[in-house]
């Protein structure tokens, strides 16, 4: 129905266009509907391609957006391993010195905590120490014989020694605590302190990402903002996976990438030939066929309403002296022609509303189907048969 109904636009657009004539209304003939061939073709522009290019797109980082700082130019021969494309880092910079004042920090609790923690253990031992003389001696007085003390004495011995045996074992335990509860203390700091650097290393890495150089040798090609319908230019806000510089590989061969627009949706189909002229050498057409047609139309993006399907033509010959990535293509495909059917002359067809409509050398009107058209007439699959005259031109 989509179809249709801009066939119909285009119908009335080209009808009030051939009616008047700065201002004049068009001869009014007679002329009558014949069997005939009626032919169809489709434009389109598009861009010359290398089918093979290496691309410096926009890295993924923690920012959504990235301003272009500085770009190689548009057509600029470029060396492999030469700067070619940088992105700014002032954001990245502030944070990289954020986490380095992190890392400080960590590195500082961390030296903290291991000084507190000997110091700890170093007590611990200190008081292991200490019930262990007091053990000892506590023994040496236990082992006196009871019979050259007084009972009471003895006894007082024997539990003396006991307390203290009590007492070291008490401090052994909390000195083997201490020392787990250090080391599983320690490692926690140290993960703390080894993800305080990771992400210096991520943000340093992060700042290296954002100047690209050339993979290989080539010419330097800008590519187009999805958005604004130009190339991409300094301070433009870019977004990750964009391509911005691509260096085609001439010597892999040429493509026309183009985009069909969605109101002619079913004209064209992969393995249609046409022509494809350069706009540079706007008399040399150059053989090329469909070769890929995308299913679904895509949005230009922004507050464009235009869709379209990417489209790829393939050339037959490539002239690599002259054809350059980037070069303006026409491309013009035809669809088989309707071979011998009923063909009504464009300027015959009235449009009344929904109505398609024939107006008739009598000066009546019929209602009549069409199916495709071309510049010059419509084809008729119902309304009208072969020797009727209709009238073509005049008023509406």
């Amino acid at each position: 129905m989509k179809r249709v109904a801009v066939v119909l636009l285009a119908l009335i657009a080209c009808d009030g266009a051939s009616k008047r004539r700065g201002g004049v209304e068009e001869r009014v003939r007679i002329e009558e509907v014949k069997q005939a061939d009626l032919g169809d073709r489709v434009l389109v522009t598009g861009s010359l391609q290398a089918m093979n290019s290496a691309e410096l797109r926009v890295p993924r980082t923690s920012s959504w957006e990235l301003p272009i700082r500085w770009m190689a130019e548009d057509g600029a021969s470029i060396k492999q391993g030469e700067r070619a494309l940088e992105f700014d880092t002032s954001t990245f910079m502030k944070n990289l010195a954020e986490r380095r004042l992190q890392y400080l920090d960590a590195v500082l609790v961390f030296r903290t905590y291991e000084n507190l923690s000997v110091l700890e253990l170093k007590q611990k031992e200190f008081e292991l120490e200490t019930h262990r003389i007091v053990l000892a001696k506590a023994k040496v007085q236990a082992n006196v014989p009871a019979d050259l003390l007084a009972a009471r004495t003895a006894q007082e011995r024997q539990l003396e020694m006991k307390r203290a045996e009590a007492m070291v074992a008490k401090a052994e335990k909390e000195l083997i605590s201490a020392k787990a509860s250090s080391s599983l203390e320690r490692k926690v700091k140290q993960i703390e302190l080894d993800k305080a650097r990771s992400t210096i290393e991520d943000a340093e890495k992060a700042i290296g990402d954002l100047t690209l150089t050339a993979p290989r040798d080539g010419t330097v090609v800008i590519g187009e903002h999805p958005w604004m319908g130009r190339k991409f230019q300094i301070s433009d806000s870019v977004q990750p996976g964009w391509t911005i510089i691509s260096l085609p590989d001439r010597g892999s061969g040429m493509e026309v990438r183009a985009e069909l627009s969605d109101v002619d949706d079913g004209r064209v189909s992969i393995g249609m030939a046409g022509t494809c002229t350069l706009d540079a050498y706007p008399g040399e057409p150059l053989p090329c066929v469909v070769k890929t047609l995308m299913p679904v139309a895509s949005s230009k993006g922004g507050q464009s309403l235009r869709r379209g399907f990417a489209l790829v033509a393939s050339l037959d010959k490539v002239d690599i002296e002259r054809m350059r990535p980037g070069m303006s293509v026409k491309i013009e495909l035809r669809r088989a022609p309707l071979s011998g059917g009923l063909v009504v002359p464009r300027g015959a067809v009235r449009f009344s509303g929904a109505k398609v409509q024939v107006k008739l050398a009598s000066g009546q009107l019929r209602d009549v189907e069409l199916g495709p058209c071309d510049a010059q007439g419509c084809a008729v699959t119902k309304g009208l048969t072969a020797g009727e005259r209709v009238m073509v031109g005049g008023p509406s």
